[in-house]
């Protein structure tokens, strides 16, 4: 009973997110049946349907393509299904089977960068009754229940596979003809190196078909923009180039102050997307299978990996001097959200690009070629095989809908479809786009000369050197694994700590790349020995006990932080309902609110964190596993650290700034007015419009405005500023002390000193330059005072600057309203405290210390705890808004985030909040305790 209470909690929450987001929606449900007059109505959802508003011809024809299929189903299903159904009508219905048409519906759903749609539709209740599938998502969805096998004999879908021989021709089977897809239907629609990915063991331990590909396949190539060849004089690529001429060319071209880039590359966690195909030509592997134990291995990190790891980061950050004499750093561009642009303006010489099967692409060739990847320095070339996928979703509950799903799937890449799609689009110009072999098979041999030279065969290259993508045991996370070790190579070059042999420099990058492996195939694979889950279980067991106590003694304290004192000698009064009876019916609705949406859904799900949870299919029973797990995850301290990192931030940047702001403003003796309205229009601009133009201040180049103004600061500038702010503390101290608040003073000269290393570190890459003996920097210091920034910063993915950089637009932004409420109190401050301070010679520091801080007390302390439980609730969106968790800023939130919605864990990631939660309890209580002594008072009116 407690597990099928389990199950309903989650998908409860998220049909409540997403009817919020569907109510605008014609249909909010997955398939259903329309009994309509004379007729039979099938409703189909779909993940996704092509726009028939969009003009352009390639949309043109997938439209035309979907309209055929809803003309031409009343056909097949007469056909298929009308004498079935109307035989059984027990199991399909009573309906008119003899007059059906299908109606299908475009699903909704929010979309959030790292998660899967259809995961929170299936989380909710809400999903689709036909899925998106990808190679890397495909085993995490199979494993997870979300798919239904298309093999099953009496479903009549695919046939009956289970005598059939799959080789480099195809599949072929003795009685092919005995229902479902005939092989050439078959062989038509799936490539040979796509059948491992879509036929596998699922759930139960049985060997399935699970997706079919439509669009056919997709090779990775690499495309070239001619203009910018020419222009630095440059051969073109052909198909014998190597990583070597790759190198050359990426260095020739790149121009940073013309703005030109060699190569397009990437950030985020799906970086190592751009190296897999380095690794794979390198003669690496992502991971393997062993038959025999069947199991799955993670495998990239091997002597191989790290060649292809030291090539990609020289690509990435190898340093240089330009004509100029200025620091650069690598000869690609990494900048996601500019790097479409940039290619579309010829700024950037060459990108890794799918190519399709059927539609080999739509790119100019007057100005853009293509070839394949590069060999390797073993002559491998390691492109990748790619496709997408279509795959049913394993709860539809209506055997009619998911028979009309699979006739969608079934015709929207037929050859039918095919021949309609390829009329459309050679009417529309595209025809020299198409594979030649379509155009030869659909009656337009005539076009074929006009197919761009050699692109036929560059893909043919394409899928016979490309490897699946990962696809192994929850591979959808393959890329987060292999984007670790990337960004440590990279930070280490960009901070000269590579040793300069390429024999030490490798060791480095193997070393980095076992490091991240193991933790690979700990968190995919779930490979952990039997004597360290003892352990991890014994130190869970230890700590979940310590944390019952410890929450036992914390509520009980709150009880009695907040149980009223007894009047005189009485007893302390308890709940005293007759009493207070009007107040508690008052309280009563938004009690019950808070109960209803917060502690019941928070009890009810917290037993997830000793399941492994799973949405659809049977939860397991783990015990404490998930605790042990986590007490012995690094990366999860390390999020907890960084989240101590941002609150600390968040509450020295946009706590306390917004007093010293209302104290000014409050003092200032002209121009009150438009100092305030200057402070606060930030306030009018919207988070997101915030977010995207510091993105761009941001920019890592000496074009962003930040860099341009930090560049032509020298180092004595930073210094000073930091000398000043301490000077300030200090003078703070110094009045403390004087009168003998010594805690205090402490506070201010530590609170100095971390300012004035704080901003004196923003001139370390001046004073101290990567790889340089500490005694040869201190040495030059006073020369260096006076010299600028070498190189740009990057603000976003440096770690050292990262965190900070996501934490000032908040202050910009908060600075106006954080200081109004201070305003406010301050009028309250009567003037007479004021002129008594003048009396007895007050500073203006004393007149702080002993006035305003007395009478803003209580107001501040409010403030801090609205400020410090903000900071970690707040830090998982603007954390993910800013830089994805890239540059060591993924907070503890977002990790948990991460480990639930992208990982599909979401028993530790239950496990994560409630550890969380109890590292906030005691700060929380400590807080209630001195809040509960507080009283508040009107502030009288002055004369």
């Amino acid at each position: 009973m407690k597990r099928k209470s389990l199950r309903r909690t989650i998908p409860l929450l998220f049909r409540l997110l997403f009817l919020a987001c569907l109510f605008t929606s014609d249909e909010a449900e997955a398939g259903w049946i329309e009994d309509a007059p004379d007729k039979t109505i099938i409703h189909l959802n779909v993940w996704t349907l092509p726009d028939p508003n969009n003009p352009d011809t390639f949309t043109r024809a997938e439209v035309a393509g979907v309209n055929l299929f809803k003309q031409r189903f009343p056909d097949f299903f007469a056909e298929r299904y009308s004498e079935k159904y109307k035989a059984l009508p027990g199991k399909y219905g009573q309906h008119n089977w003899d007059n059906v048409e299908i109606q299908l519906h475009k699903s909704t759903g929010i979309v959030v960068e790292g998660v899967e749609v259809d995961l929170l539709q299936i989380a909710g209740d809400l999903a689709p009754d036909i899925l998106y599938v990808n190679f890397r998502k495909s085993d995490n969805y199979i494993q997870a229940g979300f798919l239904y096998p298309l093999d099953k004999p009496e479903d009549g879908y695919l046939g009956d596979l289970r005598e059939a021989e799959i080789d480099g021709d195809g599949i072929s089977r003795s009685d092919s003809d005995l229902g479902g897809m005939t092989d050439e239907e078959l062989n038509f629609r799936i490539n040979p190196k796509i059948w491992p990915v879509i036929r596998r063991k699922g759930p139960h331990g049985k060997v399935q078909t699970w997706a079919v590909p439509y669009g056919g396949a997709l090779g990775k190539v690499l495309a070239y923009r001619k203009d910018l060849f020419d222009e630095y004089g440059i051969s073109h690529p052909t198909v014998d180039w190597t990583w070597d001429d790759l190198m050359a060319a990426a260095k020739k071209i790149t121009n940073p102050a013309k703005g030109h880039y060699g190569l397009q590359l990437g950030r985020g966690k799906h970086e190592s997307w751009y190296w897999i195909t380095f690794l794979w030509s390198a003669g690496g592997e992502v991971m393997v299978y062993d038959p025999e134990d069947d199991s799955w291995l993670c495998t990239f990190d091997t002597h191989e990996a790290a060649i292809a790891l030291d090539f990609y980061t020289h690509l990435s950050a190898e340093k240089w001097i330009d004509k100029q004499g200025k620091i650069r750093r690598g000869y690609s561009s990494k900048d996601a959200s500019e790097n479409s642009a940039k290619w579309e303006r010829g700024e950037i010489g060459m990108q890794f690009m799918y190519v399709d099967e059927k539609l080999l692409a739509t790119i100019n060739p007057e100005v853009v070629g293509m070839v394949p990847v590069p060999l390797g320095p073993t002559g491998k070339r390691g492109a990748e095989l790619n496709s997408r996928m279509m795959g049913l979703f394993s709860r539809i509950e209506d055997p009619v809908v998911r028979d009309a799903a699979w006739e969608y799937i079934r015709f929207y890449d037929a050859r039918e479809a095919v021949a309609l799609k390829t009329q459309i689009m050679v009417e529309g110009g595209l025809g020299r786009f198409i594979n030649p072999k379509y155009l030869r098979m659909f009656g337009y041999s005539e076009i074929e000369r006009l197919s761009p030279k050699g692109w036929a065969e560059y893909f043919d290259i394409a899928i016979a050197t490309g490897k699946p993508e990962p696809y192994g045991k929850n591979s959808n996370v393959a890329y987060a694994m292999m984007t670790f070790p990337i960004q440590e190579a990279e930070q280490l070059m960009l901070n000269d700590q590579l040793p300069q042999t390429d024999a030490a420099r490798l060791q480095v990058m193997h070393e980095l790349l076992i490091k991240h492996n193991h933790r690979a195939n700990v968190e995919m694979i779930g490979l952990v020995t039997p004597e360290e889950r003892s352990t991890r279980r014994t130190v869970a067991t230890i700590v979940l006990l310590a944390i019952v106590i410890a929450f036992t003694f914390v509520f009980r304290k709150i009880s009695r932080i907040f149980t009223a004192p007894g009047e005189g000698d009485g007893e302390q009064q308890t709940w005293a309902f007759r009493k207070y009876l009007p107040a508690y019916l008052m309280l009563i609705p938004a009690a019950l609110s808070i109960l209803v949406w917060s502690y019941i859904p928070v009890l009810r799900g917290s037993a997830m964190a000793f399941f492994d949870y799973q949405i659809l299919r049977e939860s397991t029973w783990v015990g404490v596993d998930n605790f042990g797990d986590l007490l012995f995850d690094d990366a999860w301290w390390l999020s907890v650290w960084n989240a101590l990192r941002y609150s600390f931030l968040v509450i020295a940047l946009t706590f306390m700034p917004p007093i010293v702001l209302a104290i000014f403003l409050q003092e200032v003796p002209r121009g009150k007015l438009v100092f305030r309205t200057i402070y606060y229009l930030p306030a009018v601009i919207t988070g997101l419009v915030t977010v995207l133009m510091w993105k761009q201040f941001y920019e890592p180049s000496e074009n962003g405005a930040l860099n341009a103004l930090m560049l032509h600061i020298p180092a004595i500038g930073f210094v000073g500023v930091g000398l000043a702010l301490l000077i300030v503390a200090l003078a703070f101290a110094r009045r403390l002390h004087l009168n003998e608040m010594y805690g205090g003073a402490i506070g201010f000269i530590g609170a100095g000193i971390l300012l004035f290393l704080g901003f004196s570190s923003l001139a370390n890459p001046i004073l101290f330059p990567g790889g340089e003996a500490m005694v040869d920097s201190l040495l030059h210091i006073p020369l260096r005072l006076f010299s600028f920034m070498p190189e740009p910063n990057k603000w976003l993915t440096n770690p050292e600057t990262a965190m900070i950089s996501c934490v000032i637009p908040m202050v910009w932004a908060g600075m106006g309203p954080g200081c109004l409420i201070y305003l406010a109190a301050l009028k309250g401050i009567p003037d007479d405290y004021y002129e008594a301070a003048d009396i007895d010679g007050a500073s203006f520091i004393d007149k702080i210390l002993f006035v305003v801080f007395p009478m803003l007390k209580a107001l501040i302390l409010i403030n801090f705890v609205g400020a410090f439980i903000g900071s970690w609730y707040a830090a998982t969106g603007n954390i993910l808004l800013m830089t994805g968790g890239g540059g060591n800023t993924e907070v503890a939130g977002l990790h948990i985030w991460y480990k639930a919605f992208t990982y599909l864990k979401f028993g530790p990631a239950t496990a994560m909040a409630w550890m969380l939660g109890f590292m906030l309890i005691g700060f929380t209580v400590h807080q209630l305790q001195i809040l509960s002594r507080v009283e508040f008072r009107a502030a009288t009116k002055k004369d």
